[in-house]
């Protein structure tokens, strides 16, 4: 999670001087081409790292060495042939996918970012492996390096590109993500090299077993992305007609479009980001607990994970919500998304919850479950967004993204309860966190103003509100006697301990 952390706050810094650079209308392309990508990388890979995380877990668990290094090996000959043609299919139908979503400049852009599809493929199964024995350190590293490597490269091809116009530039952003890219997936591979030989004999009716395992897992997760990639493109299709329609001229719904993707999507996606690593490592406890008939630990670290996510999330919900202009002002040194932010804040929270919620009911098999309530969510946003943009513009994409968030989070929860038998206890889950939340945004109502007055400059003076504020958010909830507060304190002692040995 800090690993992650460090990557998402890089590629949030990132866009801080690609904004300068090629402008809310660079940007606008820029987002276009890499929707473009991860669509397409949802066809492609998606599925599979998850069946291998959780079989090698399982395996894992069950002491079938043999099972686990067939399973890497079957999956990383699957994944390289798919990437590589995956990324051939982008590169040559640039322009449709372009002129699909309505964007003729990111043609170039969509040609920079194609080769990432084979590299990400590339290093997914053995990243996958890695995260199925726990071993998280690999992608951690990677994951630094990749981000560190794509602010680098990107920045400096998007100023040298300029002279050549928007889309040159914003071409030469994103194939600042193909430089990271394979980097990380060399880091991976090396490691994997060197980190010793994995027996992959395996008798006939074991690759049997294997095959129907890999099938049963990844088929319904490759359905469930390619429905969520297609919605996600109808959806982006939909806002952009609609802002079209309620905008003067083409340029100004591109600013606008570009303005609410890259400076508050930016931003909201952050904390979602940082804590989906929190669903990654939930899976091998879930998975290797079952197989190996310990529910009982399994149903622990789901509930953990959950509260956990809660007390992370509400904070950073609070922050945006209250001070959303600051932040983009010290970012982007432009705050013309500010109320954007501001009304996306409740997404937080109930994003974070949903992708934990959504990653318990997977590791336990629930699969198809999971598909229909983003489904549900996603049919919401669409009517939603098509019916509230044409007349109150780009807050209609808002609103519904807010409305279909929540919808998918109460899907969520109903799902595992009914299933796992999972008790988070609204006392914990909900009243504690709530309390110290209100706590939170009560001093920042009152301090901000005098704070502001006092201290000189904007950067010092708005880190000084978000210290004080969430100071008095652990305060609140150490005073409310939180049970995670406990747990996050004899962890803390616990890896002092380790590091003393």
């Amino acid at each position: 999670m800090i690993a992650n952390a460090v990557s998402k706050i890089l590629g949030a810094i990132f866009k801080i001087p690609l904004t300068y650079i090629i402008g809310e209308e660079g940007m606008a392309v820029y987002n276009t081409a890499f929707s473009i990508y991860i669509m397409f990388l949802s066809f492609i890979i998606s599925g599979l790292p998850f069946a291998v995380s959780k079989l090698v877990s399982e395996y894992s668990a069950k002491k079938q060495p043999s099972m686990v290094g067939y399973t890497v090996r079957l999956s990383n000959v699957i994944l390289l042939l798919v990437g590589l043609a995956g990324s051939a299919v982008l590169y040559f139908g640039a322009e449709f996918f372009a002129l699909a979503l309505k964007e003729e400049k990111a043609v170039f852009a969509v040609k920079m970012i194609a080769p990432s599809v084979f590299f990400v493929a590339a290093g997914t199964a053995v990243r996958s492996y890695f995260q199925g024995v726990s071993n998280m350190i690999p992608t951690a590293v990677s994951q630094v390096i990749e981000a560190v490597i794509k602010l680098a490269a990107g920045y400096i091809l998007a100023a040298r590109l300029l002279g050549g116009g928007i889309s040159a530039a914003a071409g030469g952003a994103v194939m600042g993500v193909t430089i990271g890219e394979a980097a990380a997936t060399a880091v991976f591979l090396a490691v994997f090299v060197f980190s010793g030989k994995i027996p992959d004999r395996c008798r006939p009716e074991e690759k049997r077993i294997i095959h129907s395992e890999l099938a049963a897992i990844a088929l319904p997760l490759l359905f469930a992305s390619v429905l969520s990639a297609m919605l996600s493109a109808v959806d982006t299709a939909v806002v952009r007609s609609g802002l079209l329609i309620s905008e003067a001229d083409a340029d100004s719904a591109r600013r606008i479009y570009g303005a609410y993707t890259g400076y508050a999507l930016t931003l909201l996606h952050l904390p979602a980001g940082i804590l989906a690593t929190l669903g990654v490592s939930l899976l091998p406890v879930i998975a290797g607990g079952l197989a190996s008939g310990n529910r009982v630990r399994a149903s622990a670290a789901a509930v953990t994970a959950v509260r956990l996510t809660v007390i992370f999330a509400v904070p950073c919900m609070v922050i945006m919500l209250t001070m959303s202009k600051e932040l983009l002002e010290i970012l982007f040194g432009n705050s013309s998304s500010a109320y954007m932010l501001s009304m996306s804040a409740p997404c937080i929270v109930m994003i974070c919850v949903s992708n934990i919620l959504i990653s318990v009911m997977q590791s336990v098999g629930k699969i198809m479950n999971t598909v229909a309530y983003s489904t549900i969510g996603m049919a919401i946003r669409l009517i939603m967004s098509a019916v509230l943009i044409r007349d109150i513009g780009i807050y209609g994409a808002v609103i519904s993204a807010n409305v279909s968030s929540l919808a998918v989070m109460l899907l969520c929860a109903a799902g595992t309860k009914k299933f796992m038998g999972l008790k988070f206890g609204i006392k914990e889950t909900i009243i504690k966190p709530a309390f110290a939340g209100m706590a939170m945004y009560a001093v920042i109502y009152l301090a901000k103003e005098p704070i502001c007055m006092k201290i000189p400059g904007i950067f010092p003076s708005a880190a000084a509100v978000c210290v004080l504020s969430a100071i008095v958010y652990v305060l609140s909830l150490a005073l409310t006697g939180s049970e995670e507060i406990k747990h996050l304190i004899l962890m803390r002692k616990s890896l002092k301990t380790i590091e003393k040995s």
